[in-house]
């Protein structure tokens, strides 16, 4: 495989957790030669690399990541919130740019708060904005100074949720 010039900076970020998200250059680059990237992750770390339509990223078999987990009860519960305030959390998480301060005082007042107090989202090395930081570096989020927004990798994690509460209603189905 010839290896794209970029090729050392498409595999730090992918080994570091990191999305690639279109339109970005490496993204293109990995979308390019799909079959090579699958091959060398595959073969060189036990990895699978899996390439959506607008962002890329990686698989372990890791079934310890707490992180993942964290993040998707502060978007569970961030949405919940968003709702029982009668905004359209989809097209809010999606669209939507959130205020860092008033999002935590949002969490901090939901009745759900126990659950997030658990995790790095109310525990991270800085704060809630240390947790926004790091799924800013994971490109999950984009951050300005005082402000986040969701990247377009919002979505494997929507998906994560939904596949999730349907295993859920499926055994509770079957315990019936």
């Amino acid at each position: 495989m010839k290896y794209p010039t970029e090729h050392k900076h498409i595999v730090s970020n992918l080994l570091d957790g990191k999305f690639l998200i279109y339109p970005s250059p490496l993204f293109v680059k990995i979308q390019e030669q799909e079959d090579d990237y699958k091959e060398f992750f595959a073969e060189s770390f036990g990895y699978e690399l899996k390439i959506e339509t607008e962002y890329g990223y990686l698989i372990s078999d890791k079934n310890s990541e707490k992180g993942t987990r964290d993040f998707v009860l502060f978007l569970a519960v961030l949405c919940r919130e968003l709702d029982y305030n009668g905004t359209n959390f989809r097209e809010q998480i999606e669209l939507g740019t959130f205020d860092i301060s008033e999002t935590e005082q949002l969490l901090q007042q939901s009745s759900k708060w126990e659950i997030l107090e658990k995790t790095s989202a109310a525990n991270s090395k800085g704060g809630f904005e240390g947790f926004i930081n790091t799924w800013a570096y994971k490109n999950v989020l984009t951050k300005t100074d005082k402000q986040f927004k969701f990247t377009k990798a919002v979505k494997l994690f929507f998906e994560f949720a939904v596949n999730i509460a349907n295993e859920k209603m499926k055994e509770e189905y079957q315990n019936k």
